[in-house]
């Protein structure tokens, strides 16, 4: 049974947080915009150091990473922790935690991409609940800021509006995939467009209703931890998986590992979010629901297109928290700290 943390109340303080590569660093203009970005919607906000560093292939030794962290969590002046962008290089910084010491502390945690497999350890190992939802630089940073509908999720789910019970999960018909080179095309917002990826089930009964705990994340960083002590196997699951610029082929093999590994057997159910960016194999194939209906089991109900992760807009998910998935609508109910 996983807590909630103290909700993020209005004019927190928000500690900002590099574990998963140097693009603050790299990429301070667009920083400094999704610094901006928080402290225009009231938040105060503290950078800390690896936010300012590219060392080795990371911001900083793992070590010296998990420390940091540890000091924003234990100083009081902190309210929550929000990554500033993903990456690769999180995973070895996991040895390193004090899953105690996050639970003692109890404050939010908020991030995706690679930080997916933090989020879902630290319900697993410290028993509270983490967010995953937007990131500075990839969110924040945005030439106009997040959209509307990731910035109100973001602060419905972390509880600036104060105590609830239920929060319908949003779906947008405008969106984005346009790819904007943080390097040199960053001079404007991404163009939203309608169409695409529809919210649908894509198998299971239309009047089935099913509940559980929200596990999961990028499909390509969870599975990194497979095989290591990091490995959560999700128990009775409502599993929610994302990934971009992937094509049928690939997303077959890595939905056919996590099989393998047992993660759909005692699951309740399965949300994929929208593939921004998608592509055919090279035999010209892009049927990614009939990928999913030959992998996935037959006995599971799947819904598809929700505005997960690598995503313009993005939802915000309690991972942890308890989550009711209606199959007639579909609409996905988070169940809050207030039920």
């Amino acid at each position: 049974m996983t807590t909630w943390p103290a909700p993020l109340r209005p004019g927190g303080r928000i500690s900002v947080w590099a574990p998963s590569s140097p693009g603050p660093y790299l990429f301070p203009k667009r920083f400094r915009r999704g610094i901006e970005a928080l402290r225009s919607d009231g938040f105060a906000v503290r950078v800390t150091a690896s936010c300012r560093t590219a060392w080795d292939v990371s911001t900083g030794t793992p070590a010296v990473l998990a420390a940091e962290l540890h000091e924003q969590l234990q100083d009081p002046e902190c309210d929550a922790v929000v990554a500033a962008v993903g990456g690769w290089t999180l995973l070895n910084v996991l040895p390193h935690l004090d899953f105690d010491l996050i639970a003692a502390a109890g404050k939010p945690l908020v991030g995706y991409s690679d930080l997916s497999v933090l989020v879902n350890l630290v319900g697993n190992r410290a028993g509270l609940v983490a967010f995953h939802g937007p990131m500075v630089l990839s969110e924040w940073g945005e030439a106009d800021g997040p959209t509307a509908m990731t910035r109100n999720g973001f602060r419905s789910v972390l509880g600036l509006g104060g105590p609830w019970e239920r929060h319908v999960v949003a779906h947008s018909v405008e969106w984005s995939d346009e790819l904007l080179w943080w390097d040199r095309d960053d001079v404007r917002p991404r163009e939203l467009r309608t169409g695409g990826e529809a919210l649908r089930v894509v198998q299971g009964a239309s009047d089935e209703v099913v509940e559980g705990v929200l596990w999961g994340g990028s499909l390509l960083a969870l599975a990194l931890t497979l095989g290591t002590p990091w490995w959560v196997p999700p128990g009775e699951a409502i599993l929610f998986l994302e990934a971009e610029a992937i094509a049928p082929d690939e997303f077959a093999a890595r939905l056919g590992q996590l099989r393998m590994a047992g993660v759909f057997d005692r699951a309740m159910a399965l949300v994929l979010g929208r593939i921004g960016r998608p592509r055919p194999t090279a035999s010209g194939y892009t049927d990614y629901d009939q990928v999913v209906r030959r992998i996935v089991p037959a006995g599971l109900p799947v819904v598809a297109g929700y505005d997960l992760g690598h995503s313009t807009p993005m939802v915000t998910l309690p991972v942890g928290g308890r989550a009711r998935l209606a199959m007639s609508e579909p609409e996905l109910i988070l169940l809050g700290p207030g039920g």
